[in-house]
């Protein structure tokens, strides 16, 4: 299954917007406030909803809008838990309304302000496993944190608690871990040993012995979590990553091998969307694009034309063919700010 387009009306910041992905690579830039995450949000709410109902054996049916109802509420923790606040506000009663289509079907649902959300079409398959990586990292706060969540009130979404199980599945062994041991190796390299999980609590197994996971950098941590996901299979052919800010706390000589890790997950046959505001990344990403057509991609602005406005999305295979850039945008508003300083001591 791969993710073809999603139609989104009045929902949170989007007045309406259609937007079409590729197969490969999606990017969403933008400044802060204009949806980014919530995009991420909406399209791993339904897709995880969906396969959460498909496990449990049941047919869709109304499971789906109760199943993703709650989803929806625990991966934006509205106040109270009400939904209704997702929707785009204006004066009266209103609804949003989301059409998801996949490359075999779609998913439509609706959502009122009166917290009540209806599938008007649900004709999907099953969908392969899919992974959110929040833009804090996991490694760290794994000991425990699955039962204080479901046990405790906490100040994480549910996402978090979402990669937790994630990365608490076992590695893979015999001919499945062969097939992802090229996209592990290079990881490996940079972290110089590999992830492991004894008594729950993740350490890095390297030459010199194990290192507790939280003693490490935590870019370190945001690869060493990466790389777990890989050799424990949660990242698979056909499976789906929703990666908010990956370049947090990365120091830029690691978002090469991010890019790199991104391009060999994409040919795998993981579908992939990204939030970002760096340069570094989102360039590497977009020359890889230019200069290899067997990595496809897409790159979507998000743009307020007023600080009150909807949302605008423009999009196209390369940066180049947007017709803003506001990470651009601010590179060069500095180099000029930096020439004049250098012309006024002149």
């Amino acid at each position: 299954m791969r993710l073809t387009t999603i139609e989104i009306e009045r929902f949170t910041a989007f007045q309406g917007a259609i937007l079409e992905f590729s197969p490969g690579i999606n990017v969403f830039i933008g400044v802060n406030g204009t949806g980014k995450s919530h995009l991420l949000k909406l399209l791993y709410s339904a897709l995880k909803a969906k396969r959460e109902v498909a496990l449990n054996g049941q047919p869709a049916g109304n499971l789906l809008g109760v199943g993703l109802a709650k989803k929806l509420a625990g991966v934006y923790r509205p106040d109270d838990g009400a939904i209704k606040r997702l929707v785009n506000r204006r004066v009266g009663r209103s609804k949003a309304v989301v059409r998801l289509r996949t490359d075999d079907g779609g998913i439509d649902f609706r959502l009122t302000t009166q917290g009540n959300l209806y599938i008007d079409r649900d004709d999907v398959g099953s969908p392969a496993p899919c992974v959110f990586i929040p833009s804090r990292e996991a490694l760290a706060m794994f000991e425990g944190f699955i039962r204080a969540y479901e046990e405790r009130e906490l100040s994480f979404d549910e996402t978090y608690k979402d990669l937790c199980v994630a990365l608490s599945g076992n590695p893979l062994k015999g001919r499945r871990l062969g097939e992802v041991s090229r996209l592990a190796q290079p990881l490996e390299t940079v972290l110089d040993g590999r992830i492991v999980l004894e008594g729950g609590r993740f350490y890095l197994a390297s030459p010199q012995g194990n290192l507790e996971a939280h003693l490490l950098a935590e870019g370190m941590r945001k690869i060493g979590a990466l790389l777990h996901l890989i050799v424990n299979g949660s990242l698979m052919k056909n499976g789906f990553l929703f990666w908010d800010e990956p370049e947090a706390n990365l120091n830029p000589n690691l978002i090469t091998k991010v890019v790199e890790t991104l391009r060999q997950l994409a040919k795998f046959g993981v579908q992939v969307f990204l939030a970002s505001h760096d340069y570094l990344l989102t360039q590497r990403l977009s020359l890889l694009a230019e200069q290899d057509a067997g990595t496809r991609t897409q790159f979507f602005c998000l743009t307020r034309p007023l600080p009150d406005a909807p949302v605008i999305v423009s999009q196209g295979p390369s940066l180049a063919d947007l017709p803003e850039n506001p990470i651009l945008t601010e590179f060069a508003r500095y180099y000029d700010d930096q020439r004049e300083s250098f012309e006024s001591k002149g």
